[in-house]
């Protein structure tokens, strides 16, 4: 099961659902739901032995009972005990290849005998959610927005990518050798910044309510978010 809370925009202080309990197949459909609004899902999964950020389809993608093991030059991927999906550390990637790409096409030209022509060229818009987003890397986009949008000179890509992004948190249950979150002051609790908080839980406590009950909390939990209505 996991518990999802809806935040009513970016600022922490601001009001919030109640927390409503989402299983598994709730998640998927969730991933579907964003697929056809037209984003695309960028969520943790396996590949080439680490748990990296890379386009989701469905719920199978996740890395369902994967975890990490990170020291100073050390990663190793291990199975868990459990089916959790988002029972890992930071992984190696960032978020930022998505948001500040490095690769763009910023214009281009047809030849036209010895000389060419400027084609009309509009900035790529591409719209993605963020599914897994950890607090600290909240504050790392935090620390791009105020660099590439809030500064004096805006970066238009990054602002473009920015503006429809939808995100996703996920409160982080285990730490690695390697996190700084709370001597830096970057989690390790979401608290903003983000359209969803998800946090995966084990605790048969959570999921004691009625079957009807759950799925109630669910819908209203995600309906309030506007692109769902």
């Amino acid at each position: 099961m996991v518990a999802g809370k809806a935040i009513h925009g970016s600022d922490s202080h601001q009001a919030s659902s109640p927390t409503g309990i989402l299983d598994a197949h709730g998640l998927g459909r969730l991933i579907e739901l964003l697929l056809c609004r037209g984003y695309e899902v960028v969520g943790p999964t396996v590949r080439d032995g680490a748990i990296v950020c890379e386009c989701v389809h469905s719920l199978a993608d996740l890395p369902a009972g994967w975890t990490d093991e990170q020291g100073p030059g050390h990663y190793r991927l291990k199975r868990r005990d459990d089916l959790s999906l988002f029972g890992y550390s930071v992984g190696p990637q960032s978020w930022k290849r998505y948001l500040h790409p490095p690769e763009v096409r910023l214009w281009s030209a047809q030849r036209q005998g010895d000389s060419f022509r400027i084609l009309n060229n509009e900035l790529p818009r591409r719209k993605y959610a963020f599914l897994g987003v950890r607090a600290c890397e909240l504050v790392a986009i935090a620390r791009q927005d105020r660099v590439l949008i809030d500064d004096r000179y805006k970066d238009p890509i990054y602002e473009g990518c920015r503006r429809d992004l939808f995100t996703i948190a996920v409160q982080c249950t285990q730490a690695a050798a390697t996190c700084f979150c709370a001597s830096m002051g970057t989690g390790p609790q979401v608290d903003g910044g983000c359209d969803l908080i998800l946090l995966n839980s084990q605790d048969p406590m959570a999921t004691a309510s009625s079957w009807k009950r759950e799925v109630t909390s669910a819908r209203r939990c995600f309906l309030k978010c506007k692109w769902l209505l």
